[in-house]
């Protein structure tokens, strides 16, 4: 079988591994690993290398399960483990947007108020850095950002239509959050709960 190329990282020491038709790994500072990749093989819906690169034993075990950063704490979509010749090595694998994109998010909670009954705020992350959604009365679109510590979300246009009072209040809510993002994480529970820099969120699911 083949498999979506991979790049991994971890920490404590500093290492990354970049594996498709050709595996890569480097140790900051120390050792370095290329050749050809073993062949790839599906164990319990574990991705699963085993065998020698440039003489060196190898193997490297992708779960899919999320995995935050020790560092930054950017959630990533595989938690990779590996050894080289015995040595264990630990870390993320996959980009964190691939969390982010798909199914649509559906918001169950803004700034810890709930959200009133009947109502729908969501959220679209598209490719090219586009988002769109309900805001609760209104739709709305914008843009996002996602670097290695960080996620941001521009200041976008919506429609103008009125709705009643506290939906408007919540709508209001919903966009000054949203557009003071500047990091996600993904729950135990697979819900999305995207943080702005007061510490206020909204959290969402699909």
């Amino acid at each position: 079988m083949e498999a979506a190329p991979l790049r991994a990282r971890g920490n404590e020491p500093f290492w990354s591994l970049d594996i498709g038709s050709t595996l890569r790994f480097a140790e900051a500072g120390g050792l370095r690993v290329e050749g050809a990749a073993p062949p790839v093989r599906m164990v319990d819906g574990v991705r699963r290398y085993a065998g020698k690169v440039s003489g060196r034993a190898i193997d490297v075990a992708v779960t899919p399960r999320v995995c935050r950063d020790d560092m930054t704490g950017m959630p990533h979509p595989f938690s990779v483990s590996m050894a080289v010749d015995g040595r264990r090595y630990r870390g993320c694998g996959g980009e964190p947007v691939a969390l982010l994109r798909g199914a649509e998010w559906v918001v169950e909670d803004i700034g810890g108020g709930g959200i009133i009954d009947s109502s729908r705020a969501t959220l679209n992350f598209r490719d090219g850095g586009r988002l769109d959604g309900r805001a609760s009365c209104n739709s709305y679109s914008t843009s996002y950002t996602l670097t290695g510590e960080s996620l941001t979300v521009g200041r976008g246009a919506s429609t103008l239509m009125a709705c009643a009072p506290a939906l408007m209040q919540q709508e209001q809510r919903f966009l000054d959050i949203l557009q003071g993002v500047n990091r996600f994480e993904i729950s135990d529970t697979g819900a999305l709960v995207l943080i702005d820099a007061q510490g206020r969120k909204i959290t969402a699911r699909r």
